[in-house]
């Protein structure tokens, strides 16, 4: 099969957020031609494998690309995002991407884009249906836009043992179950498993038969005090003066914390646990009600090996 050249300003690897707002700049900003190329079948990066109960952490309006909005600006009126701005579901972002797509990127003519194709190196990619190869003369710049190699549990493996028997799944997984075990054991104190933890109680699991596994506690941003329209003002922009003020007057950086959380911006699971980590993710105060009703949480560093013991 004779290679098939190509020629174009940009070659941007990967449609993604990062891509897919990277281009969309690129769009609006300039005259460039771009060709985009995918692993994925449709664009939205690591949203085409995520779970699916999953959602933002963030209001919708703060997501997506800068000539279309994700938010259809509403207010959840129900489950425990109740009375704050929309989350959108996977569901939705996959669909905005992929409307982006089609719609205002290919729309526009200025943009060509290759599916199901893997990058090989030296501006040159292979399509994985049919084995075509692409070089592609690049104008202006080669963008990897897969830098931060977001990864989610159903595309790679656990970094522990499994012995046999156990029923271990990804959360992939979870809305299959048809008959319920003895106990659920979640593992991970991130934004991951604090979704694990909320679906599996907002579906009538007992508190009592679920295990957390927490490595380490997180310091979590109250959701309320990211909020973008205008009846939440006085939380937004208050909790951003809070923190002019701890970062001002804090004396160490536990001290800061500690200031965060006393002005309500930060929250933690336990207030008797000091947390290891800050990576950012927000939760309501009906989430984390809801977190505190867990009573096993085991606290005894990371997973090795599963199996052959009772932990809860």
């Amino acid at each position: 099969m004779d290679v098939q050249v190509l020629e174009t300003d940009y070659l941007v690897i990967g449609s993604g957020a990062m891509g897919m707002a990277f281009v969309d700049t690129l769009l609006a900003e300039t005259d460039a031609n771009i060709i985009m190329v995918d692993l994925h079948a449709k664009p939205g990066g690591h949203w085409n494998n995520a779970y699916p109960f999953v959602t933002l952490h963030q209001p919708s309006k703060f997501y997506g690309v800068g000539s279309k909005e994700l938010s259809k600006g509403r207010i959840d009126k129900i489950g425990f995002n109740a009375g704050l701005n929309e989350l959108a579901t996977g569901a939705e972002v996959s669909a905005y991407f992929d409307e982006v797509m089609k719609q205002h990127f290919l729309g526009s003519g200025r943009v060509k884009y290759y599916p199901m194709c893997k990058y090989t190196g030296d501006n040159s990619f292979v399509s994985m249906t049919s084995g075509q190869i692409f070089n592609v003369k690049v104008n202006k710049r080669l963008v990897d836009a897969t830098y931060l190699k977001t990864s989610v549990p159903s595309t790679h493996t656990p970094n522990f043992s499994i012995a046999d028997g156990v029923n271990f799944i990804a959360l992939n997984q979870l809305p299959t179950i048809t008959h319920p075990p003895e106990l659920y054991v979640v593992i991970g104190g991130g934004k991951t498993g604090i979704d694990a933890c909320l679906w599996l109680l907002e579906n009538q699991v007992n508190p009592d038969d679920i295990c957390w596994i927490m490595p380490r506690d997180a310091w979590l941003m109250d959701r309320r005090n990211t909020q973008p329209t205008a009846e939440f003002f006085s939380d937004t922009i208050g909790a951003q003066a809070d923190q002019m003020e701890a970062l001002a007057n804090a004396e160490s950086v536990d001290d800061l914390f500690n200031k965060l959380e006393d002005k309500g911006v930060l929250v933690r699971l336990d207030k008797s646990v000091k947390p290891e980590m800050y990576h950012g993710a927000t939760i309501s105060q009906q989430e984390l009600s809801q977190l505190r009703r867990i009573k096993q949480v085991l606290r005894k560093g990371r997973v090795t090996h599963q199996g052959g013991i009772k932990l809860c």
